[in-house]
C-alpha cells in the first residue's frame, strides 16, 4: 500500500509539470502573436513623437519634446527643385549665412579642419528687448556613396573662444541637416535642430521663434537654390 502511494504521487507530479509546459508554450505563442500583430498595425512611416505645428507653402515643421529634457527639438521639411551640388552651394560660405538662416545677423569660419569639417562663429539677431546670441558650431559632413544622400550635423563648442559683451553665448545647441535625392526628382531637406537660448525669454517669444526658424530658413534656402 505504502508502494501505490508513492506511483500515484509521481504520476500525480509528472502530469502537472507536463501540463505546465502545454500551458506555457501556448502563453508564449499567444504572446508572440500578438507582439506581431502590433508589429503589423503600425504606420510603416510614422514619426513617433513628432507633433506637426505649421503647414504652408510646402514646408511643414514639427516638434518633440524628450522626456529627459526641457528643450524643444523643432524640425522643418520641404522638397527643393534643385540639385544636390546646386543645393549643398548654399552652405558653401558661412560669411553669407544672413541670406539663407533666419535672424543670422553674420557669420564667419574660425577653423577649416578638413575638407569635411570646419568650425564657424555665427551671431543670430533675438528680438527687442533680448540680447543677440553667439554660437560657436562645429560641424561635420557625411555622404551614403549608396543612396547619394548628404548629412551635415552640428554642435556647439562654446569654449572655443572668449564670450563677447553684449552678446548671450548658447552653449546647448545639436542639429542635423539632411538632403535626400527623391524619385522623381529635386531634394528633400530636413533641418532638425535642437538649442537652449539661455536667459529670460518670453514664453511667446520662444514658441513664436520655435516655429518661424525652421520655416523661414527653409524658406530663404529654397528660394536661393532654385535660382543657382
Amino acid at each position: 500500500m505504502f508502494r501505490a502511494s508513492i506511483d500515484e504521487s509521481w504520476f500525480i507530479v509528472i502530469y502537472f509539470f507536463y501540463y505546465t509546459l502545454i500551458l506555457m508554450k501556448t502563453t508564449i505563442l499567444l504572446f508572440f502573436a500578438l507582439a506581431f500583430i502590433l508589429v503589423l498595425s503600425l504606420p510603416v512611416h510614422a514619426d513617433v513623437g513628432w507633433k506637426l505645428i505649421k503647414q504652408e507653402d510646402n514646408i511643414q515643421v514639427f516638434s518633440h519634446r524628450s522626456p529627459n529634457t526641457f528643450v524643444e527639438t523643432v524640425k522643418g521639411v520641404v522638397t527643393i527643385n534643385t540639385s544636390m551640388e546646386k543645393l549643398l552651394k548654399v552652405f558653401e560660405d558661412i560669411t553669407k549665412c544672413p541670406n539663407w538662416m533666419y535672424r543670422c545677423k553674420s557669420g564667419k569660419t574660425l577653423q577649416q579642419i578638413n575638407i569635411v569639417e570646419r568650425i564657424d562663429y555665427i551671431v543670430i539677431n533675438f528680438p527687442w528687448p533680448t540680447w543677440d546670441r553667439d554660437v560657436i558650431i562645429h560641424s561635420l559632413f557625411q555622404q551614403d556613396i549608396k543612396s547619394k544622400s548628404v548629412e551635415i550635423k552640428f554642435r556647439s563648442i562654446p569654449n572655443k573662444i572668449t564670450a563677447k559683451l553684449g552678446l548671450v553665448r548658447v552653449d546647448a545647441m545639436k542639429a542635423t541637416m539632411r538632403f535626400v535625392p527623391q524619385k522623381n526628382g529635386g531634394i528633400q531637406f530636413t533641418y532638425e535642430i535642437s538649442v537652449d537660448p539661455r536667459g529670460k525669454i518670453p514664453k511667446w517669444m520662444v514658441n513664436a521663434m520655435a516655429i518661424d526658424y525652421p520655416f523661414y530658413t527653409l524658406k530663404k534656402v529654397r528660394a536661393l537654390a532654385e535660382k543657382l
